[in-house]
């Protein structure tokens, strides 16, 4: 990068000139500035793109350090990074599947929340409808089999 982005305040009066000098500190860190193209050479917008630190120890060892998702003209950028450490950049484009999953509460005891202490955590009792359809099964099956006995 070269040199730091500094960032001061200035409120100047009324008819007042300020000459201002300003000395930035060197930055060693650096920036991966890119662009994904289709196979077209397009510009991909909304294309994943995700950081990984390769290990120096091990090489096929990847880190995920972060993500981000391409501009309207299928820019990204990461930073700022360390010097001298090897990374990994990976590209998902075209045809992602997105579905909605809707996520509902079970049911809890109104006081729950104001009573910390309580063994009911409503906060993070979160099941999906799919969970609940196959609780239901397991429970229908395991009565039935109750049934048979």
């Amino acid at each position: 990068m070269g040199y730091k982005l500094v960032k001061f305040n200035v409120v100047p009066e009324e008819n007042e000139q300020i000459d201002a000098i300003i000395k930035v500190p060197k930055e060693p860190r650096s920036v991966i500035h890119g662009v994904v193209l289709d196979e077209c050479n397009r510009p991909k917008k909304d294309a994943v793109v995700k950081l990984l630190k390769m290990s120096s120890h091990d090489p096929k060892r990847l880190e995920p350090i972060t993500h981000t998702f391409t501009d309207e003209h299928g820019q990204f950028l990461f930073g700022p990074l360390c010097p001298h450490v090897k990374y990994v950049i990976k590209v998902w484009i075209n045809h992602v599947k997105t579905r909605e999953l809707v996520i509902k509460p079970e049911e809890c005891n109104d006081n729950c929340i104001e009573n910390p202490n309580d063994d009911h955590d409503c906060n993070h009792n979160y099941r999906t409808h799919n969970e609940e359809e196959h609780e239901e099964q397991i429970q229908i099956r395991m009565s039935l089999n109750d049934d048979e006995l």
